[in-house]
């Protein structure tokens, strides 16, 4: 007789402000359990490149475990993947994704609301109309949140204005209009954070895209990125292929030379650093980071602002019980990005099923790649392999694009990062 699967819909008791998108249910023994016990209750906080794919990975591999994500947004805009819609080598569809597929395929239930608070005494996560679901073990992916303090005269409010545009929402579609409105000849002036935040290549991919549209639409522009850093991620390499497809267009200003932004005079639209003032026409301002609210306010996070974890099992080292995984943590070696995301939360999930089923934990391999497009048809990449030690995720080998690299070799790894998307994103949501 061939295995069969049911979905069940409704809602949680007392929860009718939160919508259930779909909840299935495997037939048969759990993975690791007795039959006739209920199941271990697995819950996620956050649908990004981590959370999602934990959801995924958990329901899928382990069939004995009733799995739960939570999510705010109804639709992800995939930001690892939005310089190519900025600089209209993507559309808007091919970055957005919903989590239908997920709860009606893999027996996930989706819950569209903010969590708000973590009881890790009683083990239930609170949502924003105050329901309490309840877990066995808890996988927190809360991303970043934006460090808004540190630039006098910018915040959340003004991101209407200046967008940062560096989280799943709604800011890259702003920031592309701004791009569009601006007149020929006009400067778009990027401020890039200091380290540690998301995906490191990211600010020089979004000024080389940026440049990508306006060397067709608006040549006589100007990008300026404006640097709390006095280097940055495969310099060399941006710098060649700045100057060569874009020559004259891009200037880089590092903090030593005042490109260290500290205000913003938001009716001059004008950067202030302790040096310069920068007057630009679309100004993307990204400040520094820290780990998402929810692992704030619920002592995930430690002093430097990110959450300290067990690099074996990804477990807190401040709240036993609960494990983080993605750009919040504090990650060693291991650069923030949606690769790393992805494949920590591989590891995190075979971690967490193996607790609650009973059964020996299956390692998975940690590699992350950053593409990043600086052309349509050109490529660039940076990554490496790592380890879990004591110390944290602890780099093996590492590797990156070269100068000189040859225009096939360019081509093959934007399509290499084309493939990855596809496999990724399919992961997350189908």
């Amino acid at each position: 007789m061939k295995p069969f699967t049911r979905r069940k819909f409704g809602k949680l008791a007392g929860a009718a402000a939160t919508t259930i998108i779909g909840r299935g249910l495997w037939p048969g023994p759990a993975l690791g359990r007795t039959t006739g016990k209920p199941k271990p209750k697995a819950v996620i906080i956050g649908g990004g490149a981590s959370g999602a794919t934990a959801a995924r990975r958990l329901a899928e591999d382990f069939q004995g475990i009733d799995v739960t994500l939570i999510e705010a947004n109804r639709q992800y805009t995939a930001c690892f993947f939005a310089s190519r819609y900025l600089g209209g080598i993507r559309t808007l569809a091919d970055i957005t994704h919903g989590y239908g597929n997920l709860a009606a395929n893999h027996a996930v239930t989706v819950i569209n609301a903010a969590a708000t608070a973590i009881d890790g005494d009683k083990k239930a996560v609170i949502l924003g109309n105050r329901t309490r679901i309840e877990y066995d073990r808890l996988i927190v992916a809360p991303g970043i949140d934006m460090k808004f303090d540190l630039i006098d005269g910018y915040d959340e409010k003004t991101t209407d204005l200046f967008p940062h545009a560096y989280k799943a929402d709604t800011q890259i579609s702003i920031l592309k209009r701004q791009l569009e409105a601006m007149d020929d000849g006009g400067v778009f002036a990027i401020s890039s954070p200091s380290r540690p935040y998301r995906c490191p290549p990211a600010p020089y991919e979004r000024a080389a895209m940026a440049a990508f549209y306006l060397k067709k639409h608006k040549p006589r522009s100007k990008i300026q990125i404006l640097d709390s850093k006095n280097e940055f991620p495969m310099s060399e390499v941006m710098n060649e292929v700045w100057g060569k497809l874009y020559p004259g267009m891009i200037e880089w200003i590092p903090a030593e030379f005042g490109g260290k932004i500290k205000a913003v005079d938001v009716k001059g639209k004008t950067l202030i650093s302790s040096e310069e003032r920068f007057t630009a026409d679309v100004l993307n301002i990204i400040p520094d980071q820290h780990a998402g609210r929810i692992a704030q306010v619920s002592g995930l996070a430690g002093k430097n602002g990110w959450c300290p974890i067990h690099a074996s099992t990804f477990e807190s080292r401040l709240v036993p019980g609960i494990h983080v995984v993605g750009d919040a943590i504090d990650p060693g070696d291991m650069s923030k990005s949606a690769f790393s995301a992805n494949s920590q939360a591989r590891a995190c999930a075979a971690a967490v099923g193996a607790a609650l089923t009973g059964s020996k934990a299956v390692e998975s391999p940690l590699t992350n790649t950053c593409f990043f497009m600086v052309a349509e048809d050109h490529g660039l990449k940076l990554g490496g392999t790592y380890k879990a030690t004591p110390a944290g995720l602890t780099g093996l080998t590492g590797y990156l694009s070269q100068v000189g690299e040859n225009v096939g070799t360019r081509k093959q790894t934007a399509r290499d990062g084309d493939a990855w998307y596809a496999a990724v994103t399919k992961e997350m949501f189908s």
